[in-house]
């Protein structure tokens, strides 16, 4: 019945306007006491009685009990829907490529800011520079970069319940009036926080979870194993229980990464095509629609690779680091490259890209290397953060805009300052 009701603003409208025949009735009742008056009776002929008979009457006085019952109904109604305009999920913030999927299947490409995420409905930050910000409350905020699915769960009381189908979340979640606790489920775990800041990385079958205040108690789903996570500690949880499943203080961060075929990657986007040489990986840009307006797009063509799924350490990035990209592609096209941050055991920090001309990339068709420092790359939200500096990195991506080139990824480098020039 509660679902019906918060689906249904008809069922609710009629609803209020029976507490209100309600407190009519009531009051109707008070006056004909004050006054003195007989009671009256509603005539109801019934089949086989006489007209203006008093068997088929119903004195006012018996109307209150329904009365009684319609306001009551009317005050649980308030309790549940007197906080209408200010409901426990909704959209704060929000880059371009992003969807929302409805209860009943409908897809919603033009999310604006203040838009409600009700039970049931699924966000998704579909593109690797994509990014959203969802408000719990007054205080309380989660972010979803890259390709990252997030449900609303149908929840009870005052806990809400999430699912990260897959991608990368960081919340700062305080003490709300209206949210005592959340749960997030994700393949491998559940997840419940109170009072917590932290971020969480999933995939299928493996999820890292980072607690950087607060407390967190996890649920290994393979098992029903449960660890508590506290400030400064992390977990990692998968569903082979010869996988460790305990938990450790936060790895100190390193200032260098790399990868390639041999290390296995996370791939957030991109089509894992036959190597042509040893210690390579091949991976072929896939299409991407990008909405710039209502009903309008573009056509993006991108390699996205998790640097937070990928590495057990946090990638730090210094003054003088640098990025070095191997590429080829088949026909010349200017080529974007990017990278998203979060702050050092906090919270998102945002993007930073830069575009290369193909007369500095090279010859088609052949692997090409391509080095890019921090002073290189601008901010797409300065708000967030000015400068990547002192950040850590989420994820790297590479893609080319309206023309597909057949641009290929092969290899991606974080040099700290001592190699930065080798």
């Amino acid at each position: 019945m509660q679902q019906r009701l918060k689906e249904d603003p008809d069922l609710r409208a009629c609803l209020r306007e029976l507490s209100e025949q309600a407190v009519i009735l009531a009051d109707m009742e008070r006056t004909q006491d004050a006054v003195g008056e007989k009671a009256t009776s509603l005539q109801t002929t019934q089949v086989g009685s006489e007209p203006g008979s008093r068997q088929g009457s119903l004195r006012w006085r018996n109307l209150l009990p329904i009365a009684a019952l319609i306001a009551l109904s009317a005050i649980v109604l308030q309790g549940m829907f007197g906080k209408e305009n200010a409901p426990q999920l909704s959209i704060s913030q929000l880059s371009s490529a992003c969807q929302l999927f409805g209860v009943q299947g409908a897809v919603k490409d033009d999310l604006e800011v203040g838009m409600p995420i009700v039970a049931g409905e699924t966000i998704e930050s579909r593109s690797c520079d994509s990014w959203l910000q969802l408000k719990l409350g007054d205080h309380s905020r989660i972010t979803l970069s890259g390709h990252s699915h997030l449900q609303h769960l149908e929840h009870a009381g005052k806990i809400l319940s999430l699912r990260l189908r897959n991608g990368s979340m960081w919340g700062e979640y305080h003490d709300e009036p209206d949210i005592h606790r959340i749960k997030i489920l994700t393949s491998s775990a559940l997840i419940e926080l109170h009072q917590a800041q932290f971020d969480l990385h999933t995939e299928p079958f493996f999820s890292r979870l980072r607690v950087n205040r607060g407390e967190a108690r996890v649920t290994r789903l393979v098992d029903n194993a449960r660890q508590s996570v506290s400030e400064g500690e992390q977990i990692e949880i998968t569903l082979d229980l010869e996988d460790a499943f305990v938990t450790t203080e936060q790895s100190q961060p390193v200032t260098a990464w790399d990868c390639h075929a041999l290390e296995g990657p996370d791939i957030g986007l991109g089509k894992i095509m036959p190597s042509t040489q040893n210690g390579f990986a091949n991976i072929k840009a896939v299409p991407l629609k990008w909405p710039i307006a209502k009903e309008k797009h573009i056509m993006l063509h991108a390699v996205a690779v998790s640097v937070a799924r990928s590495h057990p350490q946090p990638v730090l990035l210094q003054p003088g680091s640098r990025l070095r990209y191997y590429i080829s592609y088949d026909r010349p096209e200017r080529v974007r490259f990017g990278f998203s941050t979060q702050r050092m055991r906090g919270v998102y920090a945002g993007k930073f890209e830069t575009d290369v001309q193909p007369k500095q990339i090279g010859q088609v068709g052949e692997i090409q290397q391509i080095d890019l420092s921090l002073d290189a790359f601008w901010p797409l939200n300065p708000k967030l953060s000015s400068a990547p500096e002192g950040l850590e990195v989420s994820d790297v991506y590479a893609l080319t805009i309206h023309r597909d080139a057949g641009l290929k990824v092969h290899r991606i480098e974080i040099l700290p300052p001592e190699q930065a020039l080798d």
